[in-house]
C-alpha cells in the first residue's frame, strides 16, 4: 500500500533551505532592532539606577546651565513652548489617527494596520516604562513651567517626536522624489532633535531622560518597521528602492494626490483675486474699526459696548465661566490647528487632490493675516473690566481673532462638504458655522476680552474670507465630486525622479 504521508525532505533536498537567506534577514532586522534601542536603553538604565556620577554630573549641570539660560526670557520660553508641543500626546494621537484614516480611506490597510499598531505600542510603553523606573524630575532654580507629575525616565515626548515623525517619515519617503528623500530624512531628524532639546531647555527632563526616550522610541519603530517589511516579503514584495524601509509595492505607495485640481494659469488667476478680495476685506474692516473707535467712541455705540460687556460681568458664575471658556477654545490655537488638519487631511485622502487642503491652508493663514493687520491698524484696547484670559495683548481688541478664526474654520469645513459631497441633505452642514460661530463670539465678550462691535467684525472678517476663498478655489458646479469614492489611482513611479 502507498503510504499518504509526504516524504520528508532531507538536508541535500533544495526545499529544505528554500527561503534561508529571508529568514536570516528577518533575523538580522530584529537583531538590529534590538541593539538600535533596547541596549541603549538598558545601558542609560542601569547607570541612573546606579547613580553613575559622570552621567549625573551632566544631568545635573546642563539641567541648571539651561534653566539659568532661558527663565529671564519670556520670549525664548514661549518658543520652546511651541517646540515642545511637537511631542505631546495629544499632537501624536491626531497625527497617528489622521494617518491611519488617510490610508483606510485610500485602502492601504497594511499600512493602516502598521500605523495604529506603532501608535499603540507607543502609548503603552512610555508610560509603563515610566511607572517601573520611577525616577524623580529635575529641580531647577527657577522653573519656567509646571513640572510634570509623572516620572522622568524616559522622556516620553522625545520618544513620542521619534516615534511619530520617524513613522510618518517612513510612510513617505517611496512617495516623494529621490532627490527629496535626504532632505525629509534631515528635516524629521531636526524636528525630533529640537524636541529633545526643549524638554532640557524647559527644566523638566535630564540628558539620559532625554537619550533613553530616544532609544527605547528607535527600538519601538525598528521593531515594528521589521515586522512590517516580513509582512511584506510574505507576500513576495521586495521592491529595493532607496531610502524605504517598509519595502512597499510599487505604485501601492500613500501618495498624497493625484493633481493639483487647477492648473496652473487657473492657480495664478484665484491668487490675484484673493489677493484683491483680501485687500478689500482688510479696507472695509480697518475702516469700520476706526470708526467705531474714533467717531463713534463717546456715541450711543460706545455705550452699548461697555454696557453689554458689564452686563456679561454682573451674570458671571463658576459654572457657566467654565461653559463659557470651554466654548471660546473651540477657536483657540490648538483648536484651530487641529481641526483645519483634520480638515486637510481627510479632504486630501478623499478628493486625491490638493485643493481641499489649499483652501484649508488658504482660508485660515488668510483669516490670520487679516486679523493681525487690521487688529495693528485700529489698535483698539480692550474692555477696561476684570478679564478672565491672560497674555492677550491689550492693544488687539478689533476685531476679534478668535470669532474671525471660528467663521473661517468652521465655515470651511462646511465649504468642504457642500464643494465635494453630492447628497441631499449637505447644506445642513452650515449649522456647524452658523452655531458655533455666534457661540464663540458671545464666549469672548464674557470673558471680557471684547466688546460686542469686536466680535461682529471678527465674524464678519472671517465670514467673509472663507466665502471668497470657497468661491475661487474649490469646484462648483458640474466638477463637483461624490464624496467617498474611491481616488483615482496613480501611475506607478509617478513622482519619482
Amino acid at each position: 500500500m502507498r503510504s499518504t504521508h509526504a516524504a520528508r525532505p532531507t538536508l541535500d533536498d533544495p526545499a529544505a533551505t528554500t527561503g534561508i537567506g529571508r529568514f536570516e534577514s528577518r533575523a538580522f532586522l530584529g537583531w538590529l532592532a534590538v541593539l538600535l534601542g533596547a541596549v541603549p536603553f538598558l545601558l542609560l538604565w542601569l547607570l541612573v539606577q546606579r547613580s553613575w556620577a559622570p552621567l549625573s554630573t551632566v544631568d545635573g549641570d546642563v539641567a541648571a546651565d539651561l534653566n539659568a539660560t532661558v527663565r529671564d526670557s519670556p520670549a525664548l520660553v514661549g518658543v520652546l513652548r511651541a517646540v515642545t508641543s511637537l511631542g505631546d500626546t495629544g499632537t501624536a494621537v491626531l497625527l497617528f489617527v489622521l494617518a491611519t484614516l488617510f490610508l483606510i480611506i485610500r485602502q492601504q490597510r497594511r499600512l493602516a494596520a502598521f500605523t495604529a499598531t506603532t501608535g499603540v505600542g507607543l502609548a503603552v510603553l512610555g508610560p509603563l516604562t515610566k511607572a517601573i523606573v520611577d525616577r524623580a524630575r529635575p529641580v531647577v532654580e527657577s522653573p519656567v513651567v509646571e513640572t510634570p507629575s509623572n516620572a522622568s525616565f524616559p522622556s516620553g515626548h522625545a520618544m513620542t517626536a521619534l516615534v511619530t515623525y520617524g513613522l510618518l517619515l517612513m510612510l513617505a519617503l517611496p512617495a516623494v522624489r529621490r532627490s527629496l528623500r535626504p532632505w525629509l530624512v534631515a528635516g524629521t531628524a531636526l524636528v525630533v532633535v529640537a524636541v529633545g532639546f526643549t524638554r532640557l531647555a524647559l527644566g523638566v527632563h535630564f540628558v539620559s531622560d532625554v537619550l533613553a526616550g530616544w532609544a527605547l522610541g528607535a527600538g519601538w519603530l525598528a521593531v515594528t518597521a521589521a515586522s512590517f517589511r516580513a509582512w511584506q516579503h510574505s507576500r513576495g514584495v521586495d521592491p529595493r528602492e532607496p531610502l524605504d524601509p517598509l519595502d512597499i509595492d510599487p505604485g501601492a505607495e500613500p501618495h498624497l494626490a493625484a493633481e493639483v485640481g487647477l492648473d496652473r494659469q487657473q492657480a495664478r488667476a484665484a491668487a490675484l483675486r484673493l489677493l484683491a478680495v483680501a485687500a478689500g476685506i482688510f479696507a472695509l474692516v480697518t475702516a469700520l474699526g476706526l470708526l467705531v473707535t474714533v467717531v463713534l467712541a463717546d456715541t450711543w455705540l460706545g455705550r452699548f459696548d461697555r454696557a453689554v460687556v458689564g452686563w456679561f460681568v454682573g451674570i458671571r458664575s463658576s459654572g457657566l465661566t467654565t461653559v463659557m471658556e470651554w466654548v471660546s477654545g473651540l477657536s483657540g490655537t490648538p483648536a484651530v490647528i487641529a481641526v483645519g488638519l483634520t480638515a486637510a487631511v481627510l479632504g486630501l485622502a478623499v478628493t486625491a487632490r490638493w485643493q481641499p487642503a489649499v483652501f484649508v491652508a488658504v482660508t485660515l493663514g488668510g483669516e490670520v493675516a487679516l486679523y493681525f493687520f487690521s487688529a495693528q491698524v485700529v489698535s483698539r484696547t480692550r474692555p477696561a473690566v476684570a478679564d478672565l484670559t491672560s497674555n492677550l495683548p491689550s492693544g488687539a481688541s478689533w476685531p476679534s481673532g478668535h470669532a474671525a478664526a471660528a467663521a473661517a474654520l468652521y465655515g470651511a469645513v462646511a465649504a468642504l462638504v457642500i464643494a465635494y459631497h453630492r447628497g441631499r441633505w449637505r447644506w445642513a452642514v452650515l449649522a456647524l458655522p452658523l452655531l458655533l460661530a455666534p457661540a464663540i463670539a458671545v464666549s469672548r465678550i464674557y470673558v471680557a476680552a471684547h466688546y460686542p462691535t469686536d466680535v461682529l467684525a471678527g465674524l464678519l472678517l472671517g465670514g467673509l474670507w472663507v466665502y471668497c476663498c470657497a468661491r475661487l478655489v474649490l469646484p462648483r458646479g458640474d466638477h463637483r465630486e461624490q464624496l467617498g469614492t474611491r481616488p483615482a489611482p496613480v501611475r506607478p513611479g509617478a513622482v519619482r525622479r
